[in-house]
């Protein structure tokens, strides 16, 4: 469940945590495309004693979602990769975790105002 940590009038600020078991494509995050025109990730990912981090940056024109992976680091391997989308009037940060063990996701959105 995200957790609001900072709002202004011009951004938000939320954390999450997600926990996958399964190599299949699933949403770790998503954002309200009528309120939120771009935002910035910090991702860390948790895979046994493993770890990968990185930032992206997502933006929207309102029928399609652009992303930019950037700053990547891991321990090992990837983890997981990475896309986003639009579903309705939501963006999605989508992640497809690379092993069926539990891999667990902490990020940071900085989300900016339409």
């Amino acid at each position: 469940m995200p957790k609001l940590i900072s709002q202004k009038n011009i951004y938000n600020e939320v954390v999450t945590y997600k926990t996958s078991t399964s190599t299949s494509q699933t949403v770790i995050d998503s954002f309200s495309k009528n309120q939120f025109q771009s935002a910035k990730y910090q991702i860390q990912v948790k895979n046994a004693n493993q770890y990968q981090t990185s930032e992206f940056l997502v933006v929207h024109d309102g029928t399609s979602a652009y992303i930019v992976e950037y700053g990547i680091i891991n321990t090992d391997s990837n983890l997981a990769s990475f896309t986003s989308d639009l579903s309705g009037t939501s963006v999605r940060l989508l992640a497809t975790p690379s092993s069926a063990t539990e891999t667990k996701f902490t990020l940071v959105r900085k989300a900016i105002n339409a």
